[in-house]
Formats: structure tokens, sequence, C-alpha cells
């Protein structure tokens, strides 16, 4: 480590060597996603209770693995572990295909189809499966081929490419661009379709915790934007890649229980009371229909 830190010096790069930050960064996340895989298998394992079935549970499984397989990309790409040998140091399998494509990205989709089958459902009265499904599913494969068509076809000092001498992965400002676009684009078509759907009645606040997530991402993908431009070698600076890491995560995580953490507490404590409560409401309201809930159910 001394000797990296040594040949960084030479090349006129401060840089901060892995310590105990980055280890304590790497410990707190992963026990929160240990928790988080838990909580996919109790997620999936009642996918058919009710008040969870109307979450979308495999759609916010899949949200959850994929921000798991975003931290482990974030791992390499912003140093946190010694970037050797030929795995680590496969720039191209951990800041492309995990970090970007199967991660942040992924995610983003998710979220969006979440948000437009809610749109088809509350503002066409519509259920999101068919055409719908098959739509929104074809549209964030397009973007995700897309993106992978072009990174591939730029040469690698464009793209995504590895610094020997700091073991460290980095990326272009044109590559950059390109990811950062991706994900704004992303983030802003959610943002409209949730603005389609502020005025809708719901039982369950589904326009509010999308448009708080919304607010948030859209904050966080600023914040990262600023320091992909201001810092390009932010990885070096120990504050910087910490402080990316833990806050990219931590609200993501919040998001995903602020939707999920109602209806996942009540189904392991409350589970027959909750249920009987939340198809009341449903028949009060008068929106059996939209969740899908008879009034004999």
């Amino acid at each position: 480590e001394r000797r990296r830190v040594a040949f960084a010096a030479l090349a006129g790069i401060k840089l901060d060597p892995i310590g105990h930050a980055d280890l304590a960064t790497i410990v707190l996340l992963s026990i929160v996603y240990t928790f988080d895989l838990c909580a996919i298998a109790f997620l999936l394992w009642n996918r058919n209770y009710a008040p969870l079935k109307s979450k979308y549970p495999i759609l916010m499984s899949l949200c959850l693995v994929g921000m798991f397989v975003w931290f482990l990309g974030d791992l390499v790409l912003k140093s946190h572990v010694h970037v050797v040998g030929p795995v680590l140091s496969n720039c191209m399998l951990f800041c492309v295909w995990m970090r970007v494509v199967f991660g942040c990205f992924f995610v983003s989709a998710l979220i969006s189809i979440r948000s437009y089958a809610l749109f088809c459902i509350f503002r066409r009265n519509r259920a999101f499966r068919g055409k719908y499904a098959y739509f929104s599913s074809g549209i964030a494969a397009f973007a995700a081929l897309m993106f992978i068509l072009v990174t591939y076809m730029l040469p690698k000092d464009r793209a995504v490419f590895y610094i020997p001498f700091v073991q460290m992965c980095s990326m272009s400002y044109t590559y950059r661009a390109i990811v950062q676009g991706l994900l704004w684009m992303t983030w802003v078509i959610n943002a409209f379709i949730n603005y389609r759907l502020r005025h809708i009645t719901s039982s369950f606040n589904e326009s509010r915790e999308m448009g708080v997530a919304c607010v948030c991402v859209l904050l966080l993908i600023t914040y990262i934007t600023v320091i992909l431009y201001v810092y390009p070698l932010y990885p070096t600076a120990v504050s910087l890649r910490v402080s990316e890491t833990v806050i990219s995560h931590v609200i993501t995580n919040f998001l995903w229980w602020f939707i999920m953490y109602i209806p996942m507490y009540n189904c392991a404590f409350r589970r027959e009371e909750y249920l009987a409560q939340w198809k009341d409401k449903l028949v009060k309201d008068g929106l059996q229909k939209q969740y899908q809930i008879s009034r004999t159910d």
C-alpha cells in the first residue's frame, strides 16, 4: 500500500491509502445488505399476502438484488478494496456490468417500471400485464442494450480503464457523461410519470412514495454528477469515496424501506388484523378493482 501511495505521489496524485474508514464502510453496508437479503426471503415467502402483493414483491426483490450488485461494483470503482489480480482489475465487469447495467440502472429502471404500473392502474384503469408490462420492460432493455453497445464500441481509454500504478479503475469524462445521462434520462422519465400521478386517488399513498423517491434520487444523482466532474479522481480521497458510497446506499435503502416497511412489519407482527384493516379501507375508498381485491375476499 505504501508503494501505491508513493507511485501516485510521483505522478502528482495525492492518494489516501485504503484503511479503517473503508473497512468500516464495507462492514456497515455488508450488515445492511445481509439484513436486506433476509428481507427478500421474507418478502418472497409472503408474496401472496395481499398488502405485500400490491407492492409488486418480485420487482421490489429484484431492486434489492440490484442494489447489492451496485454495492459490489462500488467497492471496486471507488477503491474500497485493493484492485489487483485478474478478477478485481476487470473494470468492465465491476464498473460497467455490475455497478451500472445490473446495479444503479437496473434499480432505476425497475422503479420507473413500478411507476408506470401505477400509472396504468390508476390513470388508465388497466391491469399492468400483457402489452403494458412488455412495453415498459422492452424500453428498459433497449436502453440497456444501447448503453452496452456504446460501451463496447468506444476505445478503452474513452470508456472504463485500469490505472496500474495506482491500482484503480477510472472512467473517461465522455463515459461519465454517458452513464450519468442514462441515469438522468431514467429518473426524469420517472419524475414525469409521477407528475401525472399526483392527483390519483389511492388508499396507501403510492403517489407520495414515488414522489419522495424521485426527489431523493434526483438530489443523489446531482451530488454524484458534481463529484464526478469537480473531483475526477475522487476515489483517491478517502472522505469523498466513503461519503459517496455511504450516501448512495443509505438513500437507496431508505427509499426501499420507506415503500415496503409498513406492509412487511404488519405481515410479520399483525398479519390478520392488518389484512382486515387493509381490505376495509379499500372497500371504504372504493378501490377494490385497482388493488385487485373483491368485496367478498
